[in-house]
């Protein structure tokens, strides 16, 4: 009886196991292929930005964030809309931003969530694949942000603050007494918080 015990305890504990390993193996799968399709949609804005860069005749440089109201301007490809590229320099990663957010969007690339660069309020969002923002919870204060529009602006922001929100805490991403030019977040492994990075731009 008790050999059957054993076997029994044995068996469970080699199917948690299998089932943990097989979850880790998708895990990686996943993220890779989140890097592959990012990579894809962000050649398709890079070219983008640089004929319409060429066509304003204008160089590739950091401009002033414009006095004037407008809409962020998008790109179409592969059937996916974006509204720019953004890129962390210190986390070796370039990568499109989506013109939406939602769980399948989250699965490509970044996602725009709220506000604008054109005031001074942009709110980015992405999973933590490690291709993605899984970085942001090691990034140092002080580093550069890059985010350029689909038109070819480029707006240059450096890391102020990191803090840790709540799901329920949306609120505090967006409100309008909070004075952040640029807000990148993403969840925390197991996602039960969420790790978020304050942006000001450079002077």
């Amino acid at each position: 009886m008790r050999s059957k015990r054993s076997l029994a305890v044995i068996l469970a504990g080699a199917v948690c196991l299998l089932a943990a390993a097989g979850f880790a193996g998708y895990n990686v799968w996943d993220a890779d292929r989140a890097g592959r399709t990012a990579e894809e949609g962000l050649s398709a804005v890079v070219q983008h930005i640089e004929e319409a860069r060429a066509e304003a005749d204008t160089p590739i440089a950091v401009r002033p964030v414009p006095e004037t109201v407008r809409e962020m301007p998008t790109v179409e490809s592969e059937g996916r809309t974006y509204v720019g590229v953004v890129e962390i320099p210190s986390l070796n990663i370039t990568l499109p931003v989506l013109s939406e957010w939602s769980y399948d969007n989250l699965k490509i690339a970044p996602c725009y969530y709220a506000g604008s660069c054109y005031t001074d309020d942009l709110v980015l969002c992405a999973h933590n694949y490690r291709s993605h923002f899984n970085g942001l919870r090691w990034v140092d204060m002080g580093e550069d942000v890059f985010f350029t529009a689909a038109d070819g602006e480029t707006f240059h922001y450096v890391i102020v603050n990191r803090e840790t929100l709540n799901p329920d805490e949306t609120d505090r991403l967006t409100r309008p007494d909070d004075s952040w030019d640029l807000t990148l977040f993403t969840c925390y492994v197991g996602g039960a918080t969420r790790c978020v990075i304050r942006c000001e731009l450079a002077d």
